[in-house]
């Protein structure tokens, strides 16, 4: 499960500055001002990096996929039922995007409730979260998910599932056409990764 997660663009933060002068050189200020801030909530306007004919390059999209007879949409993608799942199947054939994050919020059950914490691999305070979007037509337009897997070994204290974490020098293989959507998920998965939690 991944409910939040944070896009933080403090100046300590190199990546995330050059992700978004990138995208005001591509997509001009006005797209850029609709991108959330901070916590990111489901439905919010957020900066993705997206897979395309020409290529990738950052674009603005809400997330969530709309849901026939709900309001709440769909957030999620489980990374082991995507080819299964029709509402997935023709985003995992050529529209994988990256979720740009500097952590991914979780909640801990305890006895007197509820304890959250902020997320992250361990020694990095910015990386991409995989994802997918679709089209939709009229004023919703393009939105994506973020595809979800079993916890690995760090996670599993907080939570038995976790967002897919696309590491270092693996954008290309999410984003790469050439792959299966299964090669794509083994080829980003790891199992063993540390990771820092934040309680907040």
């Amino acid at each position: 499960m991944c409910g939040r997660y944070a896009f933080d663009d403090i100046a300590e933060i190199y990546e995330a500055r050059a992700l978004l002068e990138a995208a005001a050189n591509s997509l001009g200020s006005d797209a850029l001002a609709q991108v959330k801030h901070g916590e990111v909530f489901p439905t919010e306007n957020a900066l993705v990096v997206a897979q395309s004919g020409q290529g990738h390059g950052p674009q603005v999209m809400q997330w969530g996929y709309p849901l026939h007879g709900s309001s709440r949409p769909v957030i999620n993608a489980r990374s082991e039922t995507l080819g299964e799942k029709p509402m997935f199947r023709r985003s995992v054939i050529s529209k994988m995007c990256l979720v740009p994050c500097t952590g991914f919020f979780e909640w801990q059950k305890k006895d007197d409730g509820k304890q959250k914490f902020l997320i992250g691999p361990e020694g990095v305070r910015f990386f991409y979260l995989a994802g997918l979007y679709s089209a939709f037509g009229g004023a919703q337009a393009n939105r994506f998910v973020i595809v979800t897997a079993p916890a690995n070994k760090a996670m599993r204290q907080v939570h038995h599932r976790m967002p897919l974490i696309v590491p270092p020098g693996a954008e290309e293989v999410w984003l790469s056409g050439n792959a299966s959507c299964g090669q794509r998920v083994q080829s980003v998965y790891d199992l063993t990764g540390a990771m820092w939690l934040e309680a907040v």
